[in-house]
């Protein structure tokens, strides 16, 4: 799974395409109204959907954008900096390096006693691999 910050961005991108959808739907759908004093205009070559089915068409799409705005606002509010002060952000830094530091120091204490153990094993394997040749 993607960090929050792609998330993000993959939602925003998401969203423009919602917003380019719309707007070429009504752009393509909608009724050829006349302005005053003019006779309506009919275009024999566009198929323009009823005003149920249009009205309809547009509520899902605005509802769409309403989720996708809402999923936008669900990943800002739950990125590590909104809503934290700037002092609160550093201390946390710091905790987050002094226990980097310690499981640091584990893993090169860890490291020290798996090369002790192997010197060991190594070891009594040869003792033992010299026993059984000197008892031949």
């Amino acid at each position: 799974m993607s960090d929050r910050l792609t998330q993000l961005q993959i939602c925003l991108d998401q969203l423009v395409e919602q917003f380019c959808a719309t707007l070429n739907y009504v752009d393509k759908s909608h009724d050829l109204l006349p302005a005053e004093n003019e006779e309506k205009l009919i275009d024999t070559t566009r198929e323009i959907p009823s005003n149920d089915e249009f009205k309809s068409t547009i509520n899902e799409l605005s509802t769409d954008l309403i989720l996708k705005t809402r999923q936008i606002l669900t990943l800002i509010e739950s990125l590590p900096g909104a809503n934290v002060s700037q002092t609160e952000q550093l201390l946390k830094i710091q905790n987050l390096q002094r226990e980097l530091l310690n499981v640091e120091q584990e893993k090169i204490d860890q490291t020290k006693k798996k090369d002790e153990l192997q010197k060991f094993v190594n070891q009594l394997i040869l003792e033992f691999s010299k026993d059984l040749i000197n008892s031949k």
